[in-house]
């Protein structure tokens, strides 16, 4: 028989007890009333760890959470290391805050760890060698990340993901249709896109019923039994008398031991990937904690650039954006997106706001200092310069409020640019125009009064032509793509009869969940069934529509509702020098409920019709994968299909969940109820409490389309959704003066378009420059630089390179020159 043990990873909840006094995590035996309480549980357990010398316990804990308790309940955190100096106790994990890394940026993934792990550090002297997490947070960059950070070993998580062999592999099949990993086969290499590798633990995940039953079980399966070591990750138990007698004959391990004495008997034999199709974004809230976070995560990267270029230019030491950064990673807690935490989630969205707007004044604090050492001369206008904090060149629209009549834009040859001009605030105009920007740098662009330019607006009840260089589209007044052809081929991209593109669905729920709470109080053991979707709605037009055409483009401006809950504005742009196409929904809602939990296509999507089949991929932090269509993906920043002739990819900027079916692609706006209809959707269960969770207020969603030609790599899809990403940033209001820098300035600009950045800082009087080979192929650090010389790329564990290897992630260090 098999020698069973069993490394407990607690899962603590601090966050969401201590942050929502409405989760149903507060309701013992699950969780405590109150932090105090919760503290005691945790106290309580470490006295157990202390009466039973072959009691040993680990903590998948996060750091923000542990910094918490050191601050809450120091006498229960120095408790803590003491008996992890005496090895009785282990820390696992290592991010900062428990995140789905699968649904966040690339910059979030990598801080996560950095932050973490240094938390950990200062706080525990303590290293973290096992990447164990009852949450499913993996994609297929992490065990780069891992490797990098110094993290041996990781785990099959316990909720929903796929592991795909490379090569042999071995899962046994029971006679009841278990699938079980068998002994002798207890570890693969997970392998990242660039090659890594991390020792992948195959315990048996999801085992049901008693743990004696289960033990017992595979004693008479003998040799075929299972891997001895169980992984139990548990939410935070009390570890009593009772709790270890259901445990009795285990030797309990903490899996920094085990695994590594496992390793040595049974090395890996194969490699896998592992990555999920999951996570808790659902459309809650109308999807405003991830879009609230993306906002957040390009301020305050813009900060740090803009902090970077007033240290090269001006010598100008930066500010810290440290208080900021652990703010936006604490919302990124898998318990703030969660579905039973409404109250935390609305305190994490006024978190993000406000480090947006600590951000956005770094950022206009170090442009501003820039500005006012811009030689700007004596020319007619005021001078707006126009800030590019990414090495890589950008066009892309900007906007600035000005007070003048009729205004001009000039381009920094003086030509006039194209320039769109609408009513601002208090009596000023907002003026658009596309600015270039070569690389990491400024240009100086100048605004004056003129004649203007001829803008022409006018009511419309028919379908708009518009047509570009790049493409030729008919749109209908309520904004749905009737056609979307690229102009070299003719190729036509969306397929009218499925519904064309840009079109909203939806369907009302304010009727079709039962009572679910009174339902599981009357029959708690009963099969539980999601109920069928409500009544379709679909979009209506309340006013006629808009369009406005100017030197920069077309915009269309559909004014409408979704049933009687939803008020539904959608704008569409389209330029006249550029491919892409924007789109922007302000979405009202009135107490609305849209869709049913369980069911995806019930809830507010937003669908394209394709006319043709194709290949999916998308962006995932620092990498781009493949997809299988009619399963959900979570880009980061773009999902791209194509046939290889032609293709339509979709950027966005905050709502993650898209999928592929029958040729239609779709991304998750929103979904709200009033229900406890609720989960994680791996059991079929009634949550034990419910949450009125309809939707409320005004959000503006955007997104945008590329139509291309080829395939993804050769539309160049990572520098244009690069460019929508992080666009650059425009400073109006100087006024004409002398100084010492020139008009425009070009820092950096990389050569090599396999070559992307993530982000730029000063650190220790040098600039660190994140960057990653983004097409999987090697990428030189080759660049035009100004002001700065290279002193040495470097991959993420501090090794000199020559250039990037395929999705490879490294840091190219600077340092200003003469």
């Amino acid at each position: 028989m098999a020698n069973w043990k069993v490394a407990l990873a607690q899962h603590p909840m601090y966050l969401i007890i201590r942050e929502d006094s409405q989760c149903v995590e507060r309701t013992p035996p699950w969780g405590e009333p109150t932090i105090a309480r919760y503290i005691e549980r945790v106290r309580d357990t470490l006295a157990t760890v202390r009466r039973y010398p072959q009691l040993k316990v680990g903590f998948e804990w996060s750091a923000v959470e542990l910094e918490m308790l050191a601050h809450e309940g120091p006498d229960v955190f120095a408790e803590m290391l003491v008996l992890a100096k005496e090895g009785r106790v282990a820390f696992y994990n290592g991010t900062y805050a428990q995140p789905h890394l699968q649904i966040l940026s690339a910059e979030a993934n990598y801080r996560q760890f950095a932050y973490g792990l240094g938390s950990y550090r200062r706080l525990c002297g303590h290293v973290i060698h096992v990447y164990e997490h009852q949450e499913s947070s993996v994609h297929d960059q992490v065990p780069q990340l891992l490797h990098a950070f110094g993290i041996e070993y990781a785990t099959i998580p316990h909720f929903l993901s796929t592991l795909a062999w490379l090569d042999e592999g071995e899962l046994l099949v029971r006679g009841n249709h278990e699938l079980m990993f068998v002994h002798g086969h207890e570890f693969v290499a997970w392998q990242g896109l660039d090659g890594s590798t991390v020792n992948l633990y195959l315990t048996q995940p999801g085992i049901r019923g008693k743990m004696q039953d289960w033990w017992a079980q595979q004693d008479i399966l003998g040799l075929l039994h299972a891997p001895p070591l169980v992984v139990q990750a548990p939410d935070l138990v009390t570890v009593d008398d009772a709790w270890l007698l259901s445990y009795e004959g285990v030797d309990f391990v903490l899996l920094d031991e085990e695994l590594k004495e496992r390793l040595e008997q049974q090395p890996p034999r194969a490699r896998a990937r592992l990555y999920t199709s999951w996570s808790y974004s659902e459309g809650i809230r109308a999807e405003e904690l991830s879009r609230r976070n993306w906002q957040a995560e390009r301020a305050a990267l813009r900060a740090e650039a803009l902090g970077a270029l007033a240290f090269v230019l001006l010598g100008r030491p930066p500010a810290s954006t440290e208080t900021m950064w652990k703010t936006i990673l604490t919302a990124q807690h898998h318990d703030v997106y969660c579905f039973s935490a409404p109250e935390l989630r609305a305190k994490a969205i006024g978190w993000l706001h406000n480090a947006e707007k600590e951000a956005a004044q770094l950022a206009g604090q170090a442009a501003a200092a820039i500005v006012e050492q811009i030689e700007t001369g004596t020319q007619d206008g005021a001078p707006v310069v126009v800030f590019n904090t990414m090495p890589h060149p950008s066009t892309e629209p900007v906007a600035i409020e000005v007070n003048l009549t009729a205004p001009v834009v000039e381009g920094p040859q003086g030509d006039q640019t194209p320039a769109d001009v609408m009513p601002g605030r208090n009596g000023c105009s907002l003026l658009r125009f596309l600015a270039q920007v070569p690389g990491l740098g400024y240009v100086t662009y100048r605004v004056r009064s003129g004649g203007g330019s001829t803008i022409e607006e006018s009511d419309t009840d028919k379908a708009v032509a518009f047509e570009n260089a790049f493409y030729r589209a008919l749109v209908r007044p309520d904004g749905v793509f009737e056609s979307l052809a690229l102009k070299e081929t003719g190729d036509e991209l969306v397929d009218p009869d499925s519904g064309g593109g840009n079109r909203l669905t939806a369907t009302d729920s304010r009727k079709a969940q039962p009572q679910m709470r009174d339902l599981h109080q009357l029959h708690p053991s009963r099969p539980w069934r999601p109920a069928a979707p409500g009544p379709r709605l679909g979009w209506e037009a309340t006013a006629p529509s808009r369009l406005r055409r100017s030197p920069l483009g077309l915009t269309l401006v559909a004014h409408g509702r979704i049933g009687e809950q939803v008020k539904a504005d959608v704008e569409v742009t389209c330029y006249h020098h550029s491919p892409r196409i924007d789109i922007a929904f302000t979405l009202e809602f009135n107490d609305a409920s849209i869709g049913t939990f369980y069911d995806d296509e019930s809830k507010l999507c937003l669908r394209w019709a394709l006319a043709f089949e194709g290949e999916i991929h998308h962006d995932i932090p620092f990498g781009i994968v493949k997809a299988w269509p009619e399963r959900p993906v979570f880009p980061t920043s773009w999902i791209d299909v194509s046939d290889g002739r032609r293709g339509l990819a979709y950027f966005h900027q905050g709502t993650p969940k898209h999928w592929l079916r029958d040729r239609t692609l779709s991304n998750l706006l929103a979904w709200g109820e009033d229900t406890d209809a609720i989960g994680n959707r791996i059991g079929q269960n009634t949550w034990p409490k419910g949450f009125d969770q309809r939707l409320r207020g005004t959000h503006v969603i955007h997104c945008a389309v590329y139509p291309h030609a080829g395939d993804w790599q050769q539309a160049d899809l990572v520098s244009a959704a690069r460019s929508y990403g992080c666009p650059p940033w425009a400073c109006a209001g100087v006024s004409s003066g002398k100084g010492t820098l020139p008009s425009a300035m070009n820092l950096l600009t990389f050569m090599d378009r396999n070559l992307s950045a993530t982000a730029i800082m000063v650190e220790d009087s040098l600039l660190r420059c994140r960057v990653y080979s983004a097409s999987g192929q090697p990428a030189t650090v080759d660049a035009d630089m100004h002001h700065l010389r290279s002193t040495a790329l470097r991959s993420l564990t501090g090794e000199d390179l020559q250039r990037l290897a395929g999705f490879q992630i490294g840091h190219l260090f600077l340092e200003p020159a003469p």
